[in-house]
This record gives C-alpha cells, structure tokens and sequence, in this order.
C-alpha cells in the first residue's frame, strides 16, 4: 500500500514560525505538492497533521535551500 499525501484546511492561519513545524512537516519530500493543492484550493492556511506522512522524512532535504534547512533549528542565522 502506498500512502499518499493528505493536506488539510486550517480555520485559524499560522501566524507565527514557532507554530508552523507543529502544522507542517517542511522537510517532507511532498511539501511543495501540499503547498501548491492549499494553493489551488484557495485554502488560507493549511495543516500535514492528519497526513500519515507528518512524522515521515524529517530530515532536512539536500535540494532545500541554507534559509529551510536553517529554520529546522527555530533559530535564524
């Protein structure tokens, strides 16, 4: 069986970057596909939660830019 990414609508939108890694799995390999169905969908925030995917590929990704790897710390450089 092969999981599937499973994005879902947020009422409240994310207003701080010390919150969005508890909505959001950055450094998993489906996020920019996530990102771009919130987009289309014209979702205002969106949340990795309910996917089964949240907890999976937490690394940070080798394409990812310094800035996205960098905030896996919480700290900015």
């Amino acid at each position: 069986m092969h999981t599937q990414p499973n994005p879902t609508p947020l009422a409240t939108l994310i207003r701080s970057e010390s919150t969005v890694s508890g909505h959001r799995n950055l450094y998993c390999f489906h996020y920019d596909a996530c990102l771009d169905v919130a987009v289309k969908l014209d979702w205002d925030s969106w949340s990795c939660e309910k996917c089964p995917l949240f907890r999976v590929q937490e690394e940070p990704r080798t394409f990812a830019g310094n800035f996205a790897n960098d905030r896996r710390g919480g700290q900015q450089h």
